[in-house]
């Protein structure tokens, strides 16, 4: 079957040291049966594996994650030595009856930048059309929040909205720190409206690409991109909001899952 990608899927590299958020910290690392057996035959490695998993150090940092940043096991093994988790994240796909849909996951800041500070519209390749949801995101002869009201018509009040967010699962206690100052201090619709259409090309490249990852969840995209809006109206930096939207809500199967209830409808 063939595979559909966003045109930016190509420009991904991983940017190692550089990057300010490893993805070798703070997640489970399950090795896959191929690499697990591959990783068995290397005593450096297999010791640091148990019941089918690389163990974390006690500061939850994978035990081949050198301080400078760089992987122990590729500077030693080479990048086709990795297990497939490492290989593949932060790519996704999903599977449709008759082709395949890959993306790049916002959880990874360098997929983040790409994604958010894209300056044309999303597009596929190779071309297929679009849903019908996605063309009219980037219909510029309304104000982009007049689309996202076309995505869901009763918009949630950033109190509602937080409020629900704070129930969730937590991961990382600056995305708690971030909520809270909604909560203390709701953004009203209208400051919300302007900062969005301020910034309409990220905030749109932000939804499309949750309409893209989930479809027809429509309701979710639009109510993603106020929790968006709220973050950066209470002083969280736009890439750095995203980034914590994902790896909180979409990188937890609970979280996801109950937002797209609570959202959709």
């Amino acid at each position: 079957m063939i595979t559909y990608f966003p045109d930016y899927y190509k420009d991904f590299k991983c940017i190692a040291s550089l990057c300010r958020h490893t993805c070798c910290a703070g997640w489970e690392i399950d090795v896959d049966s191929t690499s697990l057996e591959r990783f068995l035959k290397v005593p450096d490695i297999a010791k640091s594996i148990k019941d089918g998993s690389i163990i974390l150090d006690k500061d939850e940092r994978c035990p081949f994650l050198r301080e400078d940043g760089l992987c122990t096991m590729i500077l030693e093994h080479g990048e086709d030595f990795l297990c497939d988790i490492c290989t593949e994240h932060p790519r996704f796909y999903n599977n449709f009856e008759d082709h395949i849909e890959g993306g790049l996951g916002l959880v990874c800041e360098e997929a983040c930048r790409l994604i958010l500070e894209k300056k044309e519209d999303f597009t596929l390749f190779p071309p297929m059309e679009l849903p019908s949801d996605i063309k009219l995101l980037f219909d510029a002869s309304k104000a982009l929040t007049e689309r996202l009201h076309e995505l869901k018509e009763n918009i949630m009040p950033s109190l509602t909205r937080a409020s629900f967010v704070n129930t969730l699962e937590v991961m990382d206690p600056l995305w708690s720190e971030a909520i809270k100052r909604i909560i203390d201090n709701p953004p009203t619709m209208e400051d919300e409206n302007v900062i969005i259409n301020s910034d309409s090309r990220r905030f749109s490249n932000f939804c499309a690409y949750l309409l893209y990852r989930y479809p027809d969840e429509t309701g979710f995209a639009a109510e993603s991109t106020y929790i968006l809006a709220d973050l950066v109206l209470r002083g969280t930096d736009l890439l750095d909001a995203a980034r914590m939207f994902s790896g909180e809500i979409e990188y937890s199967d609970i979280n996801i899952d109950k937002a797209i209830e609570e959202f959709e409808y």
